[in-house]
């Protein structure tokens, strides 16, 4: 079970690299940073409790260990176990536009903190030591916490009294455009020279066109 908390962390950490790279707002990239520092520290507590036992966090886990961990993850907890529910998103009440790239990943990155809270919960149910017990409860409250955290941040991308913010393509700047802007809005970095109209690009987000001077 350890093992596979720490695939799971490996993989949260991954994920919250990838996205903020893929982001233009300073914003997302921002919380997107924070919650990797977060996972790396979840990371690190496994790592610690595996070498605290005499294992190395880097070996792989003998495939009969593995076929038997699977069962355990599969197998659905009852009422008896006491596990964490799941608890699915609800369709967006507000605008994806301009913003569909990032508002995939969030609700992507919401789904798969959703599991994990389920996942730590039974963990803490199927494991006999009570440090361990501790460990996933501790786990799952942090990523009931991200969960919490993506799906108010779901809500306020899709607000549009949210301020539209990039990145400034030239020097990395914050630009502001406001609430609900329309396409073709212009305007200039506060920080340099740049000047750009606001375009939908056909992902459906939102980017900057640099404009001559």
């Amino acid at each position: 079970m350890v093992r596979e908390a720490l695939r799971l962390e490996r993989e949260a950490a991954a994920r919250y690299f990838e996205h903020p790279a893929a982001s233009s707002d300073p914003r997302l990239v921002t919380y997107w940073e924070s919650l990797r520092r977060n996972e790396a520290e979840h990371r690190r507590l496994l790592e610690q409790w595996l070498r605290a036992h005499g294992e190395d966090p880097d070996a792989d886990a003998p495939e009969s260990h593995a076929e038997a961990l699977e069962a355990r993850i599969l197998e659905p907890p009852n009422a008896r176990d006491g596990g964490a529910g799941r608890h699915p998103l609800a369709p967006g009440m507000g605008s994806s536009r301009g913003h569909a790239d990032d508002l995939a990943a969030l609700r992507s990155d919401y789904d798969f903190e959703d599991e994990a809270v389920a996942l730590y919960g039974h963990f803490a149910y199927r494991a006999a030591d009570p440090e361990l017990v501790e460990l996933f409860k501790e786990l799952a409250r942090g990523e009931a916490g991200h969960r919490n955290g993506l799906r108010r941040t779901i809500r306020t991308v899709e607000d549009p009294a949210t301020p539209v913010i990039l990145f400034c393509p030239l020097c990395g700047w914050a630009i502001d455009l406001g609430p609900d802007p329309a396409e073709g809005a212009k305007a200039k970095c506060p920080m340099c020279p740049g000047r750009f109209a606001l375009r939908l690009d056909d992902r459906g987000d939102w980017t900057l066109e640099r404009l001559a001077p």
